[in-house]
């Protein structure tokens, strides 16, 4: 049946039963972004109810609770035969298809993902110092550039690195975009300036609060950052009263400032991974390089930030894992409830992408072609929300 039949009949049901505007919106709301763009184009009613903030945060709410894995491929650090994979039904059916990037031009690498949530992935297309955007909603194939950033490199000031990330402010109701970029005093030391893309506004700031970087560097990759309950959240190498200590800068995206949460002793001897699980940070810490003689670490640790009866919040492990035989690297979590790890392969084997779960101690393989060393990996729901949020 054609989507103007399938439509006609809907609504043609709809009138016959006099169903109540708000059953017909709960019943609207169950159905795949695919099928209401095609509503849309038979039905003005419906093109409009379906556009409305209610529906398309009731639509929203609906496909978040079962979300699918956004997973970028990509052989070398240059990005470089790279592919965006959406794979739905990740323990069950595993479906999995290939996204095309919609842009107008071609690029000189291929898009790095900043971050997904809502509904919308955001891609950075610039060859360097991440200083060129786009949204992207794969659902409703639509895209938006967004304005460059205010801070820029200049000859007799150049960036030296930049970090980002991208969230969703709930009680402003505004997706947000946060550029972190460090220049290089003549002591040697970081210089730190950053600003933030507001959807709802449109437009780039600079912020004024960034004193937590006089005691802290970010040392996370591009997919070093994380969203939790509001806030984006980096790993970062002590300084001054947190030398030789690990810790996370976090980013409060409603207050729009900055501050410093210390890590446990134990991240001083691994690698450190920001995560997000259960509405809680977490991290995991694992080998820096991985040997299986014991020399060196030889664990996985997966812990969370979580309140104890003082009021105060404490770092509690839930994994453990030690003495395996190949390098666990976590990618981060799906349903903020699964944990995402790679296998390292050796040279008669591929990496291998597993999702773990904690409470039921239950392990999938998810069945990706994991010849590419490098993936990101991003829990994604489907959504009908406009890359352009003054509309």
């Amino acid at each position: 049946m054609n989507s103007s039949c399938s439509g006609r009949r809907l609504r043609t049901m709809a009138s016959s039963l006099s169903l109540p505007q708000t059953t017909i919106s709960d019943i609207l709301s169950r159905l795949p972004v695919k099928s209401l763009t095609r509503f849309k184009s038979v039905s003005k009613d419906w093109a409009y109810l379906t556009s409305t903030p209610a529906f398309v945060s009731d639509h929203l709410r609906r496909s978040s609770s079962d979300p699918s894995l956004i997973v970028r491929c990509y052989n070398t650090q240059s990005g470089f035969d790279s592919v965006i994979l959406l794979i739905t039904d990740p323990t069950q059916n595993f479906a999995c298809r290939h996204l095309a990037v919609p842009l107008d031009e071609p690029l000189p690498l291929f898009p790095k993902i900043v971050g997904s949530i809502g509904g919308l992935v955001c891609l950075d297309v610039s060859p360097c110092y991440a200083s060129d955007f786009v949204l992207w909603n794969p659902g409703t194939k639509q895209f938006k550039h967004l304005p460059v950033p205010l801070i820029a490199s200049t000859r007799s000031n150049p960036i030296w690195l930049v970090f980002v990330g991208f969230g969703f402010d709930s009680f402003n109701n505004d997706y947000k975009l946060v550029r972190i970029v460090s220049f290089k005093r003549n002591d040697g030391l970081p210089f730190v300036r950053a600003e933030v893309y507001s959807w709802k506004e449109g437009v780039w700031k600079e912020l004024e609060d960034t004193v937590c970087f006089d005691s802290a560097i970010i040392c996370g990759g591009q997919d070093g950052v994380v969203v939790v309950d509001g806030s984006l959240n980096w790993v970062a190498i002590g300084l001054q009263r947190y030398a030789d200590r690990k810790v996370v800068i976090s980013f409060d995206m409603r207050r729009e400032v900055f501050k410093t949460i210390p890590l446990p002793a134990l991240t001083r001897i691994g690698n450190v991974k920001v995560m997000s699980y259960m509405g809680l940070l977490a991290i995991a810490v694992y080998p820096l390089v991985f040997a299986a003689n014991g020399n060196n670490m030889n664990r996985f640790e997966f812990s969370v930030l979580s309140d104890c009866e003082d009021g105060r919040k404490h770092w509690t492990n839930v994994v453990l894992a030690e003495n395996f035989s190949k390098s666990l690297v976590p990618m981060g979590t799906w349903r903020d409830r699964d944990l995402m790890i790679k296998q390292m392969g050796d040279r008669d084997n591929h990496p291998k992408l597993f999702l773990y779960d904690p409470i039921d101690e239950r392990t999938k393989r998810l069945p990706i072609d994991c010849v590419d060393l490098y993936l990101q990996c991003y829990s994604h729901a489907e959504s009908l929300v406009s890359v352009d949020g003054r509309n």
